[in-house]
């Protein structure tokens, strides 16, 4: 048997989303703030605002960062929030084709071999993430230019080897390749005046790419550095299973193994935050929290509250292995009672290199390469072996009524993401391959609160640092490095699974089914920075943030589930699902997150990121009998389905309004009730929806009600953002055109209702308390995505 098919995809997409933009007035507005106060522009500055100075009494006229001409271009923009609509609209295109080839050698083995192939490319906002990290701009320089190219290669032997046993064989090869950029990564900031660092290189040529610039109330520039990642994955498998009496015994192993070329050179072109607090300054402080020009007159004068930037070659050729071995047992007990048991161990190793460009920071020992000083950047674990067990019972000789229950361990391969692509909140290291260290060391400098000039170098070029403390290693000097460490108890997380259901038939059509399912996690990853308070002041004093890979976390899941059925009643098939469910843990993203306090983990302790209390679905579907009069091609092979889905909100923590949180999670005093005269209405003139009200939450300290210490009063995820709600309707008209031969015409509407689906979880709800975007924009889908306004497909599909 052969089967060969092959897809194309490419669509254009138009952007919903508003933005705040720096345009020639609100320039304009900040030159005169400096100008009242005597404090001249800085010609770094302008050269990278370009032409959006021209309101200045001295103008640049070079292009800048920002775009000035052609469409999206920001120079006439008015004054005023929310002032950019993107006239650019996001493109993409996808090829995929797959090969399947079934062969019988003898009517005992089969071979099955399955290739797939794809590649593709989108240019597109990022899609601001807090899990991974990520900001997002509706500029057209900065949309996230991202091409792809997946491969898979799969055998099958199946073997029939005797009447009660047969064996499975299975081979299968990955590829995986992908990079990343902003669309416009032409910019040469040495010939901005923007001198990074003597070694700002890849493969010794200078980085092309703006910077990344943050202005406190205006979108960012320089989204995405260059970066990207190739990995290939092979894996062996084989499952012999064995019938006898009441027993059906299956046992296995696999074996894997992946080599990774990772290459994020995130803030290799430095990262700049300016948010109108800059210490000295005349305007500090004096703007609303809603007013951005103090922001902006910080940019103008070249006042830098915070920056970073990662020297060096930061790419790293790693590799895995792994295996697992099972043996399971289903036994009929008795007619009405089946049994379920099996054990399985897995080995997950830790990630390795033969290049000796691995550092990890082990406290007391300090910066080792793995294969050189310690064997692997944290000892194997060798103790994963996980229990399961399941049962099935019907009470009943008409086998209406069924209880199952079961119970099982299950171990997680560990993520590599967080070794290599941590994407820290905060001035870090990125990763292993951020430790200054090795035949490929790279520095991650800090330097805050300084004025920046042009055609001067910020930050030094790379320095190795093997001790932390100049006193035994002069290279280090006065420099503060980040560095990254792992902790030597890390182990392979693992969660408790069990439930416990019962199904009711209920008649020849329907059934339904009530349950509880619930789970605990332990030794879930979690990254700190051991260093926040300056622990390791005295033994690292050249080591600014710490952080540090551990095993620490854990979770738990409890829920009421319950689902109604009806299979094919007069032509009606349907499901109707409800789900009562409450998930708490110590923090839920693994990359991208800091505890608020990381020597205090026990008050990061709250309701999971994905926490949904309430969650609702109905799909249904419907043959519409064909009338006995009339034509036949049009009283007959009508379809109706419809899909709804309602859910309650996942949790947010509200964003320090001042900018100046600790790690990811600002502490915050609750002085008030967040949602006392709010509406939820949505507004034309925000525009979104008053979610909360900011004035329940402040700061503490001077001023602010409540205990004075950072943590605050505010625990972490308290409050829920909105929820969502969506139906979608679809009408489906069959034609037979022939016995062999048919046409579909389908006409899908989505959200009929056109419901504002406002944007949900962490990050959707921002620092003035409101939510000013839509669900599919906030998750990188604008205009597509589930939830969306109302749209409508047409379609026609062909069958033969």
């Amino acid at each position: 048997f052969f089967f060969a098919a092959f897809e194309k995809q490419q669509y254009i997409i138009g952007l919903s989303g508003l933005a705040t933009e720096p345009s020639a007035a609100w320039v304009g507005q900040a030159g005169t703030l400096l100008a009242n106060n005597a404090v001249a522009v800085s010609p770094l500055s302008c050269n990278l605002l370009g032409s959006l100075t021209k309101l200045l009494a001295s103008p640049c006229t070079g292009a800048g960062l920002w775009p000035t001409s052609g469409a999206g271009s920001i120079v006439d923009l008015p004054a005023k929030l929310s002032n950019f609509f993107s006239p650019v609209a996001s493109t993409g295109y996808s090829y995929n084709g797959v090969i399947k080839l079934d062969h019988n050698f003898t009517e005992k083995h089969r071979l099955s071999a399955r290739w797939f192939g794809g590649q593709g490319s989108q240019t597109a906002p990022l899609g601001a993430s807090p899990a991974l990290g990520t900001a997002s701009s509706n500029l057209a320089f900065y949309f996230e230019k991202a091409p792809i190219h997946v491969y898979n290669y799969a055998l099958v032997l199946n073997s029939a080897l005797s009447p009660r046993t047969t064996n499975q064989v299975l081979f299968g090869v990955n590829y995986f390749n992908q990079t990343f950029n902003d669309a416009n990564h032409s910019f040469d900031t040495n010939a901005l005046g923007l001198f990074l660092s003597p070694d700002a290189l890849i493969n010794g040529k200078p980085i092309p790419g703006a910077p990344n610039i943050a202005i406190s109330g205006f979108e960012q520039v320089g989204i995405t550095p260059p970066e990207g990642r190739n990995d290939i994955t092979g894996m062996l498998a084989d499952i012999l299973s064995y019938n006898i009496g009441k027993h059906q015994f299956r046992l296995g192993g696999e074996i894997r193994h992946a080599r990774v070329d990772e290459f994020y050179f995130r803030r290799s072109l430095g990262s700049f935050n300016f948010t109108g607090t800059f210490p000295g300054t005349p305007w500090s402080g004096t703007c609303a929290s809603t007013d951005p020009t103090c922001a902006l007159a910080d940019f103008l004068a070249g006042d830098v509250s915070s920056s970073s930037i990662a020297v060096g070659d930061a790419e790293r050729h790693v590799r895995v292995n792994g295996f697992d071995l099972f043996g399971q047992d289903a036994w009929q007990v008795t007619r009405k009672l089946n049994v379920n048991l099996g054990l399985r161990y897995e080995y997950f190793g830790p990630l390795h290199n033969d290049s000796k460009d691995l550092a990890v920071l082990v406290p007391g020992r300090g910066l080792l390469i793995q294969g050189k000083g310690i064997d692997s950047v944290f000892p194997p674990d060798r103790n994963n072996v996980a229990p399961r067990f399941g049962f099935a019972y019907q009470p009943r000789e008409n086998g209406d009524l069924v209880i199952r229950g079961g119970f099982g361990v299950f171990y997680d391969q560990i993520n590599m993401n967080p070794f290599l692509d941590f994407r820290p909140p905060i001035s870090a290291a990125d990763g292993l391959q951020d430790n200054p260290i090795g035949p490929h060391p790279v520095a991650n400098y800090s330097k805050d609160v300084f004025t920046w000039q042009p055609n001067t170098f910020i930050y030094p070029g790379i320095t190795t640092c093997t001790t932390g403390n100049a006193a035994t290693d002069p290279n280090c000097g006065s420099n503060i490095f980040n560095v990254y460490s792992v902790n030597q108890n890390f182990r392979a997380p693992y969660f408790f699974n069990y439930n416990l259901n019962l199904e009711k038939g209920l008649g020849s059509a329907a059934v339904w089914q009530i349950g509880y399912v619930g789970s605990e996690g332990r030794k879930l990853s979690m990254t700190l920075n051991i260093n926040q308070f300056g622990q390791f002041a005295t033994l690292y004093p050249n080591f600014g943030s710490i952080t540090q890979l551990s095993s620490v976390g854990t979770s738990n899941y409890n829920s009421l589930q319950t689902t109604f059925k009806i299979r094919r009643w007069h032509g009606f098939t349907s499901q109707f699902s409800y789900t009562w469910a409450h998930s708490l843990d110590l923090m839920t993203e693994y990359r991208g997150v800091f505890p608020l306090d990381s020597t205090n983990l026990k008050e990061e302790y709250g309701n999971s990121d994905f926490d949904q209390r309430h969650t609702f679905s109905a799909f249904w579907n419907y043959d519409i009998p064909g009338a006995s009069w009339g034509p036949k091609i049009l009283t007959h092979g009508w379809q109706v389905s419809s899909l709804i889905q309602v859910h309650t909100g996942n949790p947010f923590n509200i964003s320090n309004t001042l900018g100046v949180g600790s790690e990811s999670r600002p502490g915050l005093n609750l002085v008030g009730d967040p949602f006392a005269g709010v509406s939820h209405e949505f507004s034309k003139s925000l525009p979104g929806v008053q979610w909360v009200n900011p004035a329940a939450f402040c700061v503490p300290g001077p001023g602010c009600a409540g205990p004075t210490d950072f943590h605050g009063t505010l625990s972490r995820n308290k409050f829920y953002a909105p929820g969502y709600g969506d139906w979608d309707l679809s009408v489906f008209k069959n034609i037979s055109v022939t016995e062999r031969f048919k046409v579909q015409l389908r006409a899908e509407m989505y959200n009929v209702f056109n419901r504002i689906n406002l944007p949900t979880g962490p990050g959707s709800v921002n620092s003035n308390g409101t939510a000013t975007d839509t669900i599919g924009d906030f998750n990188g889908a604008p205009g597509i995505g589930a939830g969306e306004p109302f749209n409508m497909q047409l379609a026609a599909k062909i069958i033969f």
